[in-house]
């Protein structure tokens, strides 16, 4: 198996000892933009990240005075939705101060105008525009803090994740594949001009919710969507897995009593990774949104059973502000001692719906849990 705010201007990175732990950022941060986004991950975490996120802000406007990218997939749903030549709206969102819809249930539903085969040619959602915007503030700042090994950090859902807007389950299954070809397309743009320079994270919330939902034995239909995507990626990508128990307003989409299914539907990932591509990490969503990580050490035992390749990263999404430092380096400890080694380190999902103050909280928390 292959494996425009911005603070002052960093001098280089001074030489520190190197930690035993890496961290990582899953996506979103909830500052200005995607430059004092990037400034002050590297601010906080510059010598223990491997690659880093844009921040995923977009374009900030009156309807999302925040920013269009700060709700995952739902950037790509509203979209679709400014989009009538290809898609009706069914049912309207019903939307909150940051524009977008306020709940799971309240996301607007369309009905696509095109089919399946003919989508792909009349539908982008832009994922490599974004690319291209930050990509270049990327790497000035990589020089900036002394970094030259650091990845650019490019997040996409799957096809399946369009689901959510809509009205037909049977629609949602047909255009899952076609989705696909659209994402993968605009995933190929950016790989296409930076090469081994990027990492593109896979963010799959609706794929480990069916996991949940489907007994062991029926584990592969849940991949089905994200092995479609990866085939249509071009071969050589370096790969990340967020396995993301969903995070919409800081509320999951998932409740799981045991990570016993996780294990299992991340085992089974690893057994059918297609030899084309590197999986550089697997990130393990451990909190619920607002909801902090248990302190039950049980709770992590599951992990021990987790089957990775030698040069993928564990990422323990752990990292919480309901939880004190102490706290926090319990639950680290607790995960390293079920899987016998260090491991590195994030928060559950992007932190773009959390405060700037609880962000910066967090930040330092996590440079801290790297040591």
């Amino acid at each position: 198996m292959n494996q425009t705010a911005t603070s002052a201007q960093p001098g280089p990175v001074s030489a520190q000892k190197p930690s035993v732990r890496s961290a990582l950022l899953v996506g979103s941060l909830p500052f200005s933009n995607e430059e004092e986004c990037m400034t002050r991950a590297l601010d906080a975490l510059a010598p223990v990240l491997f690659c880093l996120p844009d921040g995923e802000i977009g374009e900030k406007t009156a309807t999302f005075p925040k920013g269009n990218r700060i709700a995952w997939v739902v950037y790509a749903i509203e979209k679709m939705t400014e989009d009538q030549t290809n898609w009706e709206v069914v049912k309207p969102p019903v939307r909150g101060e940051d524009g977008m819809a306020t709940s799971y249930d309240h996301i607007q539903k369309l009905r696509p105008l095109r089919s399946p085969a003919e989508m792909p040619q009349h539908v982008r959602l832009g994922y490599d525009d974004f690319f291209r915007s930050s990509y270049p503030i990327f790497k000035r700042l990589r020089e900036q803090y002394n970094r030259p090994d650091l990845k650019f950090q490019l997040g996409v859902p799957t096809g399946f994740a369009m689901g959510f807007a809509f009205a037909s389950q049977l629609q949602w299954l047909r255009y899952t594949y076609a989705f696909n070809t659209v994402i993968a397309r605009e995933v190929n743009a950016a790989l296409d001009e930076a090469g081994n320079d990027v990492v593109v994270q896979l963010e799959v919330p609706p794929e480990l919710y069916a996991a949940y939902m489907l007994p062991t034995p029926l584990l592969g239909l849940a991949l089905k969507p994200i092995k479609d995507l990866l085939s249509k990626i071009k071969p050589g990508a370096q790969i990340g897995m967020h396995l993301c128990l969903g995070d919409f307003h800081n509320h999951a989409l998932i409740h799981p009593k045991t990570l016993g299914k996780m294990v299992a539907f991340s085992n089974k990932l690893v057994e059918e990774w297609p030899s084309q591509h590197t999986l550089a990490y697997v990130h393990y969503p451990l909190a619920e949104g607002l909801v902090p990580p248990p302190l039950n050490d049980g709770y992590y035992a599951p992990l021990k059973n987790l089957r990775l390749p030698s040069a993928t990263r564990l990422v323990a999404g752990f990292v919480h502000e309901g939880r004190t430092l102490e706290e926090n380096k319990q639950i680290r400890d607790s995960i390293e001692i079920a899987r016998g080694q260090a491991v590195n380190v994030a928060t559950s999902c992007g932190l773009g719906r959390r405060t700037p103050e609880t962000a910066e909280k967090l930040l330092k928390l996590m440079a801290e849990l790297t040591v």
